[in-house]
């Protein structure tokens, strides 16, 4: 289905139509009839030939410099993770253990595993491709219980958009659906062209409108910590007011790029909310 060039081709026209030609220095005086900036005006302002920038964002096999990469990213104003994800794409590293292959069974680090299990807080392992390997008692608390769902399902992004269990957790469904999406774009550029992650994207292109307009924004954001709203009661109703929870993923340092991410409650809030949280944790709340 997709590769890493109509991903980059993609990426390449989504930011390209959102720039700003004005505050781009880029020919104001010129009479548009799309938004952005024209394929001309960026090679001209980032010195590349036309044709040479058409090549590239018409997915062809061209291989940019770093140099390139770093004036088309200046053109188009990206952000860290924007320009991460731009040379992810268009300079992947060479292939041997970052990307999963269909036919292996990726299990949670040893290290990471045992962490979840002695921790109180709910927690979970998850890879690049989002895939759950690893969770606690209070992580199926608190979301679902991963152990009902079938391995092949067993996808923070699938579930955020398909299973109707997870989705019902959110209090602020479409908040996670947009934060969720961004960061597997950058979480998992390496998977692009796998199997496995086509079968994926395909799946929710085409069961999920809410997953198709999200994923055409091509939006890239790297988060390492936030807060989220549950909607989580002690009685199951879910009928109180959310939850709002502090997060935290810790990556993992080896070549798995997997990571631990794990739910605490907020510092400013108050007894009423520690309480839930500690009942929610296993605790007595008292």
């Amino acid at each position: 289905m997709s590769d890493r060039r109509s991903e980059l081709a993609d990426f390449l026209r989504g930011r390209r139509m959102r720039a700003a030609p004005i505050a781009g220095g880029a020919f104001p005086g010129k009479r548009r009839r799309t938004p952005g900036l024209r394929r001309e005006e960026l090679a001209q302002l980032a010195g590349l030939s036309v044709d040479w920038y058409t090549r590239l964002e018409q997915g062809r096999d061209v291989n940019p410099s770093r140099e390139t990469l770093e004036a088309i990213a200046r053109v188009l104003k990206l952000d860290d993770d924007e320009r991460g994800h731009l040379f992810y794409l268009a300079r992947p590293e060479p292939a041997g253990g970052s990307a999963r292959s269909a036919a292996q069974k990726e299990r949670a680090e040893p290290a990471l595993a045992r962490a979840i299990e002695a921790m109180r807080v709910p927690a979970c392992v998850f890879n690049a491709r989002y895939d759950v390997l690893a969770w606690n008692a209070a992580a199926c608390r608190l979301l679902v219980d991963f152990g009902d769902v079938p391995p092949r399902r067993r996808n923070l992004l699938w579930m955020t958009f398909r299973h109707a269990g997870y989705r019902a957790r959110y209090a602020d469904l479409g908040v996670i659906e947009r934060e969720s999406v961004a960061a597997f774009r950058f979480s998992a550029s390496s998977f692009v062209g796998d199997p496995e992650f086509d079968a994926l994207i395909a799946d929710l292109l085409e069961s999920s409108e809410a997953f198709r307009v999200i994923w055409a924004r091509h939006e890239v954001r790297a988060k390492v910590s936030g807060t989220k709203a549950f909607r989580v009661e002690e009685g199951g109703d879910g009928s109180g007011a959310p939850l709002v929870l502090e997060w935290h993923a810790l990556a993992s340092t080896t070549s798995s790029r997997q990571q631990l991410i794990y739910f605490t409650a907020r510092a400013a809030g108050g007894p009423e909310e520690e309480r839930r949280f500690a009942a929610l944790c296993g605790g007595d709340g008292g």
